[in-house]
């Protein structure tokens, strides 16, 4: 009996309440709830999402930071390889000792002369060599010292006592300065080239901390975040963040070249050891910092649901259906948030605080948007440090085969010719640095073929005919650097010595093209026949049936990175008659 009144009851109460109370109640109970709920649920989905992308954005830069600070060391260290493997500062040290005061003299001009060659005040400051004592400049400072100083210097015995290839060293542990010297230091035996068991001298190579630590600061993506190197020991040798001290006593796991990502509650770290040294990089990331902005979010919002609970109260009869029909509108939208859609709502929808919500979520949205453009940005710019990683690996071969035929000139006192190809070799890989600029002229890459060419000429007899027919007006068209190169070394080595007589020419044509520059490589070499072209064309054929594609596609890649897909590389051939290489790239967007 009482089940059948109480409905009739609530009738009869509703029938009877205002309509104010109706409305509110009903807010109260079908709209307010449930968004309370979804707050909850929706902020600590947002915190989420905004920490994952915080902490994979801190990777990302992280690792972009690693990958060209390693490079970067790389270079130095191949540097050092490249002096400890120079014949004539070998020859010169095991003929110096004993010579009288004007033959030493004399060969103090020439050693100096060889070690500021290597000094390029980007990634080599300074190159200093330790020598025998007796010998009458080994005390020059500049860029000589005697072997005793070195004999003393911590880092010199851990490089015996380690018998380690190289090592990478503080001012401190050379003795040599102050702690606040602006260098790190690389040294290194100087073996005797005739017998490596004599040890003629020691190397060390001063780099700008500055430089590096412009690479570290790339790192710190996160506000307050800091980014440095530490050595085995714990000690920091140099930070992003000058005067910052490092929170991280405790000793680093692993010894691999991967990276490893760990907090302690308090902070995010990321920790890479670095190869062919004892140091590693380290960013630490406070963990306020990444939710910081979540946390901010959630209490806005939070908030705001409660300043709209309150004044809901007094105005929900007069705004009812305003108000039912765009918070009904917002939960819609804001479930196809949960499910992966990010749809803006009009920016019209009133001043009230509906209307400052529906602000927010847009707010909301459109920040998701731009985190999520972010990432995208950074994955591009990681292919492109890929391929500028590519494209300044410049080919060993090349290198090997002309330091080699210098010495083959040098046996037969041909020093006038060495003069040249050294001349030549230097001009080119001057080139091939371009400053670090990454586009340089169009003249500065003929110029930077034809000292290739030069040197090839030499080396293969003076068999190659080379033609450049370039308008005037087209010369500093800016093109990316290492473009023409990699083309005419395959003319040269997989067309012209091709052929029986192993002599052919070369000629090089650029015009303009609408709003395009063409550049025309073309040989008379063996060419190719109609299957290798058409995979060479699509971009199938396998490097290793050339000998030479990588290098090719290299300069494809990179010039469709920079341009597009509709620019790069076209192929003409035909077999036993030459090849055809046509570079497009547009004029005015370099």
């Amino acid at each position: 009996m009482m089940f059948r009144v109480l409905p009739r009851y609530v009738l009869k109460l509703l029938y009877h309440t205002k309509l104010r109370n109706k409305i509110l109640f009903t807010y109260i109970a079908f709209i307010l709830l449930p968004l309370g709920l979804f707050q909850i649920i929706a902020s600590e989905r947002i915190s989420g999402i905004l920490l994952e992308q915080s902490t994979y954005s801190a990777r990302q830069g992280f690792e972009l930071t690693y990958s060209f600070l390693r490079y970067r060391l790389q270079r130095v260290e191949e540097t050092s390889d490249t002096i400890a493997v120079t014949p004539s500062l070998s020859a010169a040290l095991r003929e110096v000792e004993g010579k009288d005061t004007s033959r030493q003299m004399e060969m103090y001009q020439e050693l100096k002369q060889t070690l500021r060659s290597f000094e390029d005040d980007i990634d080599v400051a300074k190159v200093m060599l330790y020598m025998q004592d007796d010998i009458i400049f080994a005390n020059e400072r500049e860029n000589f010292l005697p072997m005793e100083q070195a004999e003393k210097a911590p880092c010199f015995q851990r490089l015996r006592d380690e018998r380690a290839k190289l090592l990478w060293c503080t001012t401190s542990d050379i003795q040599q300065q102050g702690s606040d010297s602006p260098y790190l230091h690389v040294v290194r035996n100087l073996l005797n080239t005739a017998n490596y068991a004599e040890i003629l001298g020691r190397i060390q190579i001063d780099v700008k901390k500055s430089v590096l630590q412009s690479i570290l600061a790339k790192a710190d993506v996160v506000k307050n975040s800091v980014t440095y190197l530490r050595d085995a020991e714990g000690r920091m040798i140099l930070s992003s963040q000058p005067g910052a001290a490092p929170q991280l006593d405790d000793e680093l796991p692993g010894n691999d070249d991967q990276t490893y990502v760990f907090d302690n509650g308090t902070t995010y770290y990321l920790y890479h050891p670095i190869p062919s040294s004892q140091w590693s990089m380290v960013t630490e990331i406070p963990l306020i910092e990444i939710v910081e902005e979540s946390r901010k979010l959630r209490n806005f919002l939070l908030i705001l649901l409660l300043i709209i609970a309150t004044v809901a109260y007094f105005i929900a009869y007069v705004l009812a259906h305003s108000i039912t029909r765009r918070i009904s509108q917002l939960i819609t939208h804001l479930k196809d948030v949960q499910s992966g859609a990010l749809v803006a709502l009009p920016r019209k929808q009133g001043r009230d605080e509906v209307g400052e919500l529906i602000h927010t979520y847009n707010f909301m949205v459109n920040k998701i948007e731009d985190m999520n453009k972010e990432q995208y940005r950074l994955g591009q710019e990681m292919k492109n440090a890929e391929l500028k990683a590519l494209q300044s690996q410049i080919n060993p071969h090349f290198l090997y085969n002309t330091l080699d035929m210098i010495n083959w000139m040098a046996n037969r006192g041909m020093n006038q010719d060495i003069k040249g190809v050294v001349k030549a070799l230097s001009r080119f890989y001057k080139l091939s640095l371009s400053n670090g600029r990454d586009i340089i002229s169009l003249r500065e890459e003929i110029d930077h073929v034809s000292f290739y060419v030069q040197i090839q000429n030499i080396r293969f007899d003076h068999k190659i005919d080379y033609a450049v027919e370039v308008p005037e007006e087209l010369l500093e068209t800016p093109i990316p650097k290492i473009t023409l190169q990699p083309i005419v070394e395959n003319a040269i080595m997989h067309g012209i010595l091709g052929r029986v007589s192993r002599e052919g020419s070369i000629r090089i044509r650029a015009y303009a093209d609408g709003s395009d520059l063409v550049v025309a490589v073309e040989d008379n070499g063996i060419g190719m026949d109609p299957d290798k072209l058409a995979k060479l064309q699509s971009g199938t054929l396998d490097a290793s049936e050339t000998g030479s594609g990588y290098g090719a596609m290299n300069v494809k890649l990179r010039l469709q990175s920079y341009f597009g897909e509709e620019y790069g590389l076209t192929y003409a051939s035909e077999a036993g008659k030459g090849t055809l290489v046509t570079v497009r790239i547009p004029r005015n967007e370099v």
